[in-house]
């Protein structure tokens, strides 16, 4: 894909709009915000994921900030860096690149097998991670972010823990996992 071509697909991805304080003297680098990243200051990390989400809308690719977000801010307690990962899974490239031969082979009408990024197994068990959660605010906004994936390779290793949702004691969660189905169901049938 182009960038221009991606960065259309991520932004009709995204749901929310981020504010521009982010945007103030500029977006910072690709190194500025794989080093914020990596502060243990959850303010420092919202900071530096919100202005890697922008960059990203903008069409820039930033492959090294994936690995940042799984390693320093995937695992965490703060709910607001929680949102800003959900966002951040929607609009981050989630497929390797097309070699020269498979956009030449796509050009002649042959269809090439995407390839999720290897990094995505990490991002799928921080997922089902949170669809386990012992609270239930973690568990149902995990359920509300996974209606919104159109991957069946991220969504489908997820399904099981959906489903014991189902029979959660709360009804926010029973609530959220149900349209998780539907949602599912919608976009891949009985798969």
């Amino acid at each position: 894909m182009t960038g221009a071509t991606s960065a259309n697909a991520n932004e009709t991805y995204c749901t929310f709009t981020l504010a521009s304080d982010v945007t103030a003297g500029g977006l910072p680098s690709q190194e500025e915000i794989s080093k914020d990243l990596e502060n243990n200051d959850p303010k420092v990390k919202r900071h530096a994921l919100k202005a890697a989400i922008m960059v990203m809308l903008g069409g820039e690719t930033m492959p090294r900030i994936l690995m940042q977000v799984i390693r320093f801010c995937i695992n965490t307690d703060d709910k607001a860096l929680k949102k800003l990962c959900m966002l951040y899974w929607e609009v981050v490239p989630k497929y390797q690149e097309l070699t020269s031969d498979e956009i030449i082979r796509a050009a002649s009408g042959v269809v090439p097998q995407r390839k999720l990024l290897p990094e995505m197994i990490l991002v799928c068990n921080a997922l089902r991670n949170d669809l386990i959660h012992p609270n239930e605010y973690v568990q149902g906004s995990m359920l509300r972010f996974l209606c919104k994936v159109k991957e069946e390779e991220i969504l489908s290793p997820l399904i099981p823990s959906v489903k014991a949702c189902l029979d959660h004691k709360h009804p926010y969660v029973r609530k959220n996992a149900a349209l998780t189905i539907f949602h599912a169901h919608k976009l891949f049938g009985e798969n």
